[in-house]
């Protein structure tokens, strides 16, 4: 409806005032509910400045020049808007073409399908994961589908941060939970405890503690149980890729249970091991930036030179995490088109030096979409649930799916946009009335279920596109009429709680009806039965979009 008002307007342009190219200027926007009318465009008020005429008057020029229909009104209106009544018939026709429709989406496509990568999660592979990975996981998950719904091949990727001190700091938890803590270290002489475990490796802090270290620390006794203490580098790192492996193996099972599959891990070592005798991937982007001037040394650490100077590998020569990321995102700017990372909002100040590392690197760093997601908090009622990994108290993923289930999941993280904290009330998402959103939605959608097996020979008769023009089947029409506009920001913009909120509202309007209009009687209104499978055919959709099942009966 709002592409057809904007050709008329564009057309109009062309003829009264020989204006070509506006299309990016005329926009058409649901007008106000006390306004009379049901669409507007400010085109009039954009336009007056540059043809040096009062709007009004660019608005009744306008107006001259389109020409009458039995769809629709239009009139202008100060300062200079010009509004749009569209006759119910042509608004009620929105419901034959949803029916019609053998695919409510297929004009998202995009022309132009590039190869783009979508790193999301990406949790260290310290522990399970816990609530406050669940929204990063299910909306990195959903806007690659979006992606690909557009057409785009698209790669999820998982970033596994395999190096560094807080895998040193599992491995050590892990090894004071095994047999080996009633042995001795042979080299120093000292029994394997928690201090001395810390003492020997030169780290700093507590373990990591929880009933999974005790469980990977079973494992490894079983794994390795006629071996004593590991001397040999080569077995301390048989030991920590097994430690890791058993992590890593909680984390794909938590994801896998909510179909969330990726298609690449990507292992941190990977960036640190030779390759066929040359140097490793990391060393080779910092011989990069030191060939091209773009590193400096400050009191022993080296640093990326910018405004800001980042180290890139300290005093002590222990790479920094900055290092270890600016070589995987190398890799990735040379082999995408587009690159996303769906990062915690509490990467926000490490925007920057990737942005300036990569352009040091030569990259175009418009292929770089960094979406940050604010945190989501959980509550059972008013009381918040814990997430320190450290302490190990903390609610796993994979407890909260098995309590609410997959499509509570996927529908409460994506209420809100990216950019707003979410609070999740895990009361609220068990519960089975119109105060959970998903049930509400999918009890609409079971409701309808019910009715059109009542009817199933509905399609023998006429829908009649007059017959639907009280105030309550006005309002369902007119939310199906945005539905198109909602996919839109929803695929296109990659913003999911645009959709949540319209199913909200579309599961709202069919049960408002469902109560005050009797569907089934003696003699059955059938143009309602066809308005009410459209809604079904919406609701499914939508819900099919965000991966939450649509049930025939609940």
């Amino acid at each position: 409806m709002k592409n057809n008002l904007k050709n008329i307007i564009i057309e109009a342009l062309k003829k009264s005032f020989e204006i070509e190219a506006v299309e990016g200027l005329v926009e058409i926007q649901k007008a106000a509910k006390n306004v009379g009318s049901d669409y507007c465009t400010n085109i009039a008020m954009k336009l007056a400045k540059q043809l040096k005429m009062d709007p009004m008057e660019v608005a009744d020029k306008i107006l001259l020049q389109i020409e009458k229909s039995d769809m629709y009104e239009c009139s202008a209106a100060k300062p200079g808007y010009i509004n749009f009544i569209i006759k119910n018939t042509q608004k009620n026709n929105i419901v034959r073409e949803i029916l019609d429709s053998n695919n409510l989406l297929e004009s998202y496509k995009t022309n132009q399908p590039k190869k783009i990568n979508v790193e999301f999660v990406s949790a260290n592979p310290t522990g399970p994961l816990h609530v406050g990975h669940g929204r990063g996981a299910i909306y990195g998950n959903i806007i690659a589908k979006f992606l690909k719904i557009q057409g785009h091949n698209v790669t999820k990727e998982y970033y596994l941060n395999d190096w560094g001190k807080q895998t040193e700091m599992l491995f050590m938890s892990v090894m004071i939970n095994t047999e080996l803590r009633f042995k001795k270290n042979p080299k120093t002489g000292n029994r394997v405890s928690k201090e001395n475990l810390i003492k020997d490796s030169g780290l700093e802090g507590d373990v990591y503690q929880g009933e999974y270290i005790k469980n990977i620390a079973n494992d490894y006794d079983k794994e390795f149980k006629a071996e004593d203490y590991p001397t040999s580098e080569e077995r301390w790192a048989g030991s920590k890729a097994f430690i890791i492996d058993r992590v890593t193996k909680l984390i794909k099972k938590a994801l896998n249970n909510l179909d969330i599959t990726f298609d690449n891990w990507f292992a941190e070592t990977q960036l640190h091991h030779k390759e066929n005798d040359s140097d490793s991937i990391y060393k080779k982007v910092l011989k990069k930036l030191a060939d091209t001037d773009h590193l400096i040394k400050i009191e022993g650490a080296i640093m990326l030179k910018s405004d800001e100077p980042r180290v890139l590998i300290k005093s002590n020569q222990e790479i920094t995490y900055f290092a270890s990321d600016l070589a995987y995102h190398d890799l990735k700017m040379k082999k995408y088109d587009r690159v996303i990372d769906v990062w915690g909002a509490d990467h926000h100040g490490y925007v920057p030096r990737m942005i300036a590392g990569l352009k040091a690197l030569g990259h175009d760093t418009d292929k770089l979409d960094i979406h940050l997601i604010q945190f989501a908090n959980l509550f059972r009622g008013k009381e918040k649930v814990s997430m320190s990994t450290r302490k190990g108290e903390f609610v796993e993923l994979e407890a909260l799916r098995k309590e609410i289930g997959n499509d509570a999941m996927n529908f409460f993280y994506l209420t809100k946009n990216k950019d707003q904290h979410l609070d999740f009330d895990l009361n609220l998402a068990i519960t089975e009335n119109k105060n959970n959103p998903v049930y509400y939605i999918q009890y609409a959608h079971a409701r309808i279920e019910k009715i059109l097996n009542e009817t199933k020979n509905y399609q023998s008769h006429k829908y009649n596109l007059e017959s639907l023009d009280n105030e309550l089947e006005q309002n369902i029409v007119s939310t199906l009429l945005d539905f198109n506009e909602i996919c839109e920001k929803t695929i296109m913009g990659l913003q999911p709680h645009m959709m949540t909120h319209y199913l909200q509202k579309l599961a709202q309007d069919f049960h408002s009806y469902y109560a005050n209009v009797k569907i089934l009687t003696d003699k059955i209104n059938y143009s309602r039965v066809y308005l009410i499978a459209a809604i079904q055919k919406v609701l499914k959709c939508g819900l099919d979009l965000l991966n939450i099942n649509a049930p025939k009966e609940m």
